[in-house]
């Protein structure tokens, strides 16, 4: 069976700039094979979406994202820009050549780079839907393929995507070590927030609480994991919430979350669901996939089989 073009957006400063000499070792191990393909390359933030969609409307249906998470967040919402639901022939493969990549680790048996390329075989996924507003009140819609956090890992989320100096020379070295800082970080000033939850339409009584996860995909910001066996084709999404807690709680729940252990502490709680809601009168950041968009209400909805995959 013949290979179609493989469209590829690359994005070369993912990782900081190490996606750049990622690519150009595999494009010379490329060139050692028949595979057909085109490249196209971010200049700015959002640019990808603007590829994404622009290579849908061209007729391309087989198409690379060779950077990290965020472009490849950017690339799904260049998708539904084009049409919802998406191309039903589309052919989505993921190459992780940014700094976390979240997204590859909810595969068992993701087939190396010059294979991956080489596949036919798709299988469809799962992503979930998220609306909120933004502090204007406008409605924001983002489609999400990893997971979305409210409370004090959105929070921290928000300084890891702005750090600068020591810090930000501690990340390139290491995503653990700075996500740990932008943690700390974010507890030195965070405060619990009462909210109401309503899980597949049932209200739950008002909850103090320190972060609210909606997953696809356990894993995030590195190494930190909640510690649940996701599928990726069950229809299900996985929510996760953590209590009220002191600043000295929230740090010492931190080597938890690198244990993949979290959801076995007392102030943890795990459900399973297809729609989910969270209404609160506090300022609390709504996270999607490292992206901060907005501000509750915000509500969940699960789109089973959504987009096929190509690892």
């Amino acid at each position: 069976m013949s290979i179609p073009e493989t469209y590829i957006i690359l994005n070369p400063t993912a990782g900081d700039g190490q996606a750049q000499k990622r690519w150009e070792k595999f494009e010379a191990e490329l060139q050692q094979t028949l595979i057909s393909y085109k490249v196209v390359t971010t200049r700015e933030k959002n640019h990808a979406a603007k590829l994404a969609n622009e290579a849908l409307a061209s007729g391309e249906r087989r198409i690379a994202v060779f950077s990290g998470d965020g472009t490849l967040n950017e690339v799904l919402q260049g998708f539904y820009a084009y049409s919802d639901p998406i191309p039903a022939d589309l052919k989505l493969l993921f190459f992780p050549a940014g700094s976390s990549c979240d997204f590859e680790k909810k595969f068992d048996d993701a087939r190396n780079w010059i294979d991956r390329i080489h596949g036919v075989d798709s299988f469809p996924i799962d992503l979930f839907k998220v609306e909120c507003r933004n502090t204007s009140g406008d409605k924001v819609q983002r489609y999400i393929l990893n997971n979305s956090s409210m409370g004090i890992i959105s929070s921290a989320n928000e300084k890891f995507n702005s750090v600068s100096g020591v810090t930000k020379k501690i990340k390139q070295f290491s995503v653990d070590a700075g996500a740990v800082i932008c943690g700390l970080q974010a507890i030195k000033d965070f405060k619990p927030f009462t909210a109401d939850l309503i899980i597949d339409n049932e209200p739950l009584p008002s909850m103090n609480l320190s972060n609210v996860t909606v997953f696809k995909t356990s894993n995030f910001g590195g190494d930190m994991s909640f510690g649940v066996k996701t599928i990726p084709d069950d229809g299900i999404l996985s929510l996760a919430w953590l209590d009220g807690m002191s600043r000295i709680g929230l740090t010492s729940a931190m080597p938890s979350l690198f244990t993949g252990k979290i959801l076995e502490k007392p102030y943890a709680h795990y459900k399973t669901c297809n729609a989910f809601q969270l209404k609160t009168e506090e300022n609390i950041i709504v996270e999607t996939d490292g992206e901060n968009i907005g501000i509750p209400p915000v509500k969940y909805s699960i789109l089973p089989k959504a987009l096929e995959v190509i690892v």
